[in-house]
């Protein structure tokens, strides 16, 4: 095994960020999604690269659901509008936002699905998977997690690959613990060679709160041939590769884990690392939330109206006219299409 390269390491060329966003209460509000880029940018030191933000689709009820992505009329307008403000957002140079390319989906594809429209157009050979309401609450050790996954990118006899390591939450900061009373299995928290500083605990099934992850391992165990599994549209990876892989493991033991090269990072601080914002709670749309780290850096409901000219959507209509603006995917998507599409960008001069 190589030794770890201990150079300072420029995430912009190594890691591009793709975030999931959908319709929550706090819409039209854009304090959610900001706070979450600002904590990547400010405590994870991954401001300057590439930002691909994925809109999912809903489906128009009578009352919504939204973990279903079922919504009323009026919220569906309500996260149209929110949609605009984002566009607003990656056109000003003062924003988080800034040059971050919006992709929206005309139907509704669930997490798992409009995840993979962002990650097949990753390049690089990292990915941050992120959503809407999961923020850093401390600073990252994103230096040292990039060095781990590329020390054990390639998997051998005696040494299983590193492809996704999670940021702890308070719900996975003691998964050893917790898989040991609930399931009667032992996983080892090991300390990574080359990096002394951090530990990494085996996962007995996928999260989908943000994690740093192989881009090719995204690409062929999670959506390509090789995958684990397949992902119904609609859902979310957790409860579909996260069931298989509990399955598998409580099965086969804790030796099945090798295959999923999945694990939780810990450093010296030992704390959570990544927070849940509740984008359902009405008080999230103002500053005064303690869970609001960077308000100062918001675009305030105030700072809207002046920009919006007090017309709310009403101005972006007059604005765009029929059309809305956005980079409109539709249908599902061709995988194969969508890759080779990317690669062919990446490397035309």
């Amino acid at each position: 095994m190589a030794a770890a390269d201990k150079t300072l390491r420029d995430p912009s060329s190594e890691i591009t960020i793709v975030l999931t966003t959908s319709p929550c209460v706090n819409h039209p509000s854009t304090r959610l999604i900001e706070e979450v880029l600002l904590s990547i940018g400010h405590l994870g030191g991954m401001r300057s690269c590439r930002k691909i933000i994925v809109a999912d689709g809903a489906k128009v009820r009578t009352h919504s659901k939204y973990r279903s992505g079922v919504v009323t009329e009026e919220a569906y307008q309500k996260y149209r509008h929110y949609l605009h403000r984002l566009m607003y957002l990656t056109k000003s140079k003062k924003s988080v936002l800034f040059n971050a390319e919006l992709l929206v989906l005309d139907e509704r594809h669930g997490f798992g699905h409009a995840l993979r429209r962002g990650i097949m157009r990753v390049v690089t050979p990292l990915v941050l998977v992120a959503q809407h309401d999961r923020s850093f609450v401390r600073s990252v050790p994103t230096q040292s997690i990039m060095n781990a996954i590329d020390l054990y990118k390639q998997e051998t006899d005696d040494v299983h690959g590193i492809f996704y390591l999670g940021f702890p939450t308070g719900s996975t900061l003691e998964h050893d613990v917790y898989v040991k009373h609930r399931y009667g299995l032992e996983v080892e928290k090991r300390v990574v060679e080359q990096s002394p500083e951090l530990s990494i605990v085996p996962l007995v099934q996928w999260f989908d709160s943000m994690h740093l992850a192989s881009s090719d391992w995204y690409i062929s165990k999670i959506y390509g041939r090789k995958r684990f599994c397949n992902l119904p549209r609609g859902g979310f990876i957790e409860d579909t590769l996260g069931q298989f892989m509990l399955n598998e493991i409580k099965e086969k033991g804790v030796e099945a884990h090798g295959q999923f090269g999945m694990y939780i990072v810990h450093d010296e601080e030992g704390t959570s690392m990544c927070g849940h914002l509740d984008g359902h709670d009405e008080m999230m749309q103002t500053s005064s939330s303690k869970k609001y780290s960077f308000e100062g850096e918001h675009t305030s409901e105030a700072m809207w109206e002046e920009i919006e000219e007090g017309k709310g959507i009403t101005h972006w209509i007059d604005t765009l006219g029929d059309k809305d603006g956005f980079l409109v995917l539709t249908g599902f998507g061709n995988p194969a299409k969508e890759r080779a599409a990317a690669l062919e960008r990446a490397t035309t001069p």
